[in-house]
């Protein structure tokens, strides 16, 4: 029942991280108790996911988890009041509310909820080129005897007993 229920994701099985795939597993428990029109869409939408690329199933994260947050913030009324609000707009008002709308991110590994600055490791200043920055130099006022561990007093660890 497993294998049926995964069917639409075995092209793409090799492909799919082990935290992914734990959770199809978790989502394929449920399939023999929906209903066959509840199988259909959820093979229909295992489908539709299989084809996003990366970058188009990161985002699909991303409006997912910004609908959750709404969705707390509003009562299934207003919901359902906005949403028929947004199907009554003319294709050129969905335009113009589409581009004041905020930028999608670009990269393919965006989070759903934003971090605190506060828990961010600070970003270093822009490296110093190798070529620029002079290389330590040793004080040569140091008389070269002071260095050697025969001049070392028999009791300074390491120091090698005299003969």
């Amino acid at each position: 029942m497993q294998q049926q229920a995964l069917a639409p994701l075995a092209s793409s099985w090799h492909d799919i991280s082990e935290q992914q795939k734990r959770k199809w597993l978790e989502i394929s428990k449920n399939y023999p108790s929906l209903p066959p029109e509840g199988q259909a869409n959820l093979h229909s939408r295992m489908n539709e996911w299989v084809t996003l690329s990366p970058q188009q199933r990161a985002q699909a994260r991303l409006n997912f988890g910004k609908t959750k947050e709404l969705s707390k913030q509003l009562t299934p009324e207003e919901k359902k009041a906005k949403w028929e609000t947004y199907q009554a707009l003319s294709p050129e008002e969905k335009q113009k509310l589409a581009a004041k709308a905020s930028p999608k991110p670009t990269g393919a590994a965006t989070a759903v909820k934003p971090v605190a600055p506060q828990k961010l490791a600070p970003v270093p200043p822009h490296p110093v080129k190798a070529s620029s920055k002079a290389a330590p130099k040793i004080n040569a006022s140091q008389p070269a005897a002071a260095a050697t561990p025969a001049a070392l007093p028999a009791s300074a660890p390491g120091a090698t007993p005299q003969r």
